[in-house]
């Protein structure tokens, strides 16, 4: 009997020895040493208080306000929002914690081990727009920084750059910000125990919520006190509610998944999910209704809401705010945008061609991408927020989490042969011919993602939908190749359960627009329970339910 190389210790798994000769194996997809998982409670409170302490928590209380909705609808639907994802990201932080495992790896269960790139790279997208979206908010606070200590020369620069129609000034801006994010990520490798992330969570986090509470103060002062800025009635139709509910969910459906790329450094399971449920509800609930409180209180104070809190500390024209509130902005900024958009991406990215990518490589290649994602579209305005982006990208998040919270938890009851992980020939290879019906499944998706992508449901359009399209596509027909070649490594049962759940939370908004308004949610069920009743009916008579 071969020696085995994975060791067990108090519930948690290590690998002993490297596997340098196969081609699924590098240092930043390695499970992380047990010396190295050195997160605890502070770590993971701090991370959450960094990550949603920013921009674009503090829009979503904004945008509700600002379609019509008062406050204490606001902030119970986001609270609501929040406990809903929290579910789904406690489920998925355990193979993390017990396995030392990021997010591609930990999809390999699920989808096999070249499988596991086709939800890794939806996800990638995902992320990598949301770093620009982050990105370019940091930029607009740069940017609001530098025109007021040169009005004439920095905010004199004249002209709108094609591609970005933005003002010059703008764009010089948002290359700042880029290079700032970029070359705190590029030193941050999990290698490394991610010291980059963790030393500015661990500096930001309390700093982040003095300043947040100084801005309450400055709005309860303005607006004359909680009456005016509490009192404004509901305008809005509660028809759009739900819209509203599955965008909150949506804000954070990303970390929902790939959340085992932080929890892969914890100390033990319970110091991440109970740090995770003390952090995460909470900050988020209170920050956005400063957010919400702050909106009302421009609406008193100017008579119309300002949803976005860098162009309304421009707008205050105090010194204090344009300086100190803008510096705010920045830290805020790159604390969320590391953590929760640039880690996810890079070991996505890596997980393609892992004996040729490394972290630092990858990083330059996620903040080109994140160019091309054209983030200032969807900051436009609220709609482009809420409807285009958040509703647009939970269609395909959802069936990502409805899968692999069914193959962990109800189908492997939470085990994961480590070391087969890693290699081509293991029981995460899943050799077996396609089945024909599941390729006509398939590429009835394929079609269908096509007509939707020309109906603008896939993020809208431009190069955010293209680049989108493309790879759900490419995602489709990657499928049926594996399952086809002679390399095999997909679950044809995790491919298309994953599909169907895309194309019908998108579809059926064209049968009925109510039903666009809960995208997420129907991924989620329909992936989940796909999944469980072909597996357990079908699958599981060529594949072990738990891996021997």
């Amino acid at each position: 009997m071969a020696k085995s190389i994975v060791k067990e210790m108090d519930g948690r798994f290590e690998l002993t020895e490297a596997m340098p000769d196969s081609q699924l194996y590098n240092k930043d997809l390695a499970p992380v040493p047990f010396a190295k998982r050195t997160w605890g409670y502070y770590e993971y409170i701090a991370i959450w208080v960094g990550m949603s302490v920013c921009v674009p928590t503090w829009m979503l209380g904004a945008s509700m306000i600002d379609a019509g909705f008062n406050w204490a609808i606001t902030v119970g639907t986001i609270a609501l929002g929040n406990i809903i994802v929290l579910i789904p990201m406690i489920l998925n932080s355990f193979a993390g914690a017990k396995y030392g495992i990021p997010f591609p790896v930990y999809l390999r269960s699920a989808f096999g081990v070249y499988g596991a790139n086709i939800p890794a790279l939806l996800r990638a997208i995902v992320a990598i727009g949301w770093f620009g979206i982050q990105t370019m908010i940091m930029a607009f606070a740069i940017d609001g920084i530098l025109v007021e200590l040169s009005p004439m020369g920095y905010g004199g620069m004249a002209g709108t750059i094609p591609f970005f129609n933005l003002n010059a000034h703008t764009v010089v801006s948002f290359f700042i910000s880029w290079i700032m994010t970029v070359i705190i990520c590029y030193f941050s490798s999990p290698g490394k125990s991610a010291p980059g992330v963790k030393w500015l969570n661990d500096l930001a986090a309390p700093i982040l919520l003095l300043i947040g509470v100084g801005l309450l103060w400055w709005g309860y002062q303005n607006a004359g006190g909680w009456g005016p800025i509490l009192s404004q009635p509901t305008t809005a139709s509660f028809a759009i509610w739900p819209a509203f509910l599955t965008a909150m969910v949506a804000y954070w459906a990303t970390l929902a998944i790939n959340i085992s790329d932080l929890t892969r450094f914890a100390k033990n399971q319970k110091v991440q999910y109970i740090g995770q449920a003390l952090g995460m509800p909470t900050t988020m609930t209170l920050y956005s209704f400063i957010g919400v409180a702050v909106t009302s209180a421009t609406v008193v104070i100017y008579g119309a809401a300002i949803w976005d809190p860098v162009a309304l500390m421009i707008r205050t024209g105090s010194v204090f705010f344009i300086y100190v509130g803008l510096i705010f902005v920045i830290l805020a900024t790159l604390t969320t945008n590391i953590a929760a958009n640039m880690i996810s991406p890079i070991n996505d990215i890596i997980h393609l061609y892992p004996k040729k990518l490394n972290w630092e490589i990858t990083t330059i290649i996620v903040g080109i991408i994140g160019i091309l994602m054209q983030p200032w579209r969807f900051l436009a305005d609220p709609n482009a927020y809420i409807w285009t982006w958040l509703l647009g990208y939970g269609a395909f998040l959802g069936p990502i989490a409805g899968v692999i919270i069914a193959d962990f938890w109800l189908i492997r009851k939470q085990t994961i042969k480590l070391d087969d992980l890693y290699t081509q020939k293991g029981y995460y290879d899943y050799k077996k011919k396609a089945n024909p019906v599941m390729v006509v499944i398939l590429l009835i998706c394929a079609a269908l993602i096509l007509l939707y992508s020309s109906q603008g449901i896939i993020l809208g359009t431009g190069w955010p939908s293209w680049l989108t399209t493309g790879v759900l596509v490419l995602g489709v027909l990657g499928a049926i190749y594996l399952g086809y070649s002679d390399i095999h490594g997909v679950n044809m049962c995790g491919a298309v359960s994953l599909f169907l759940g895309i194309v019908i939370s998108m579809g059926l908004q064209l049968v009925n627009p109510v039903f666009g308004m809960w995208t997420w949610f129907i991924g989620v069920f329909v992936s989940l329970i796909l999944y469980y009743l072909i597996y357990k009916n079908w699958y599981s008579k060529f594949f072990s339910e738990i891996p021997k």
